[in-house]
């Protein structure tokens, strides 16, 4: 009886607007893992976050197209789902994933495991993986990445070109063995303590 009365106190108008789209609904044989149905949406657990990969890079600055094969697997994308964050294993505190649902993120070239969720290309990677993050809708620029946890974000001045003792190195030595110095441009909170403040 109340609820007939609440309907009958809308206005005839609102009662008759059709909607403007039509609504998709998600049926749960829409959700799959690896082209396997699961029962609904992965929920990623603890500091565990999932990703989906942009795409690689179809063409060199030259304009020659890359097959497959020799693309180089991109390492940022678009946080599809993160857990709720990790327990400090004295204390119990749960310490928050860094990111949420809509951030973008950088991460290690061989970081995390892949997965083919809902039919594309995703990472599930560790908070403690990410090295930059940034706002969704906004570019990675330095004035909108954020560091995460202690990483720094150095700008690198100056690469050595020649070793202590005057031997000059060729273009194609090791990237470690070579020195560099350069300027921190970007630090992260650091790590969250036991009682999980920053």
């Amino acid at each position: 009886m109340l609820r007939l009365s609440l309907l009958a106190a809308l206005p005839a108008t609102l009662a008759l607007v059709a909607p403007t789209a039509p609504r998709r609904q998600t049926s749960l044989r829409d959700y799959t893992l690896d082209d396997a149905p699961i029962g609904g949406p992965l929920e990623p657990v603890a500091n565990y976050i999932l990703v989906k990969i942009d795409d690689g890079i179809d063409a060199t600055k030259g304009g020659v197209f890359l097959p497959d094969q020799a693309k180089e697997k991109p390492s940022a994308g678009i946080v599809v789902a993160a857990g709720a964050g990790k327990a400090h294993p004295d204390t119990g505190v749960v310490v928050p994933n860094p990111v949420t649902e809509g951030d973008r993120v950088l991460y290690g070239k061989f970081d995390g495991t892949s997965v083919k969720y809902c039919g594309e290309d995703h990472q599930l990677i560790k908070d403690d993986d990410i090295l930059l993050s940034w706002a969704g809708d906004a570019s990675m620029t330095l004035g909108e990445v954020k560091c995460v946890a202690d990483n720094v974000l150095v700008q690198v001045t100056k690469v050595e070109e020649e070793t202590a003792s005057g031997i000059a190195l060729a273009a194609g030595v090791s990237e470690q063995t070579r020195t560099t110095s350069g300027v921190v441009v970007k630090t992260g909170t650091g790590r969250v303590a036991a009682d999980g403040a920053s």
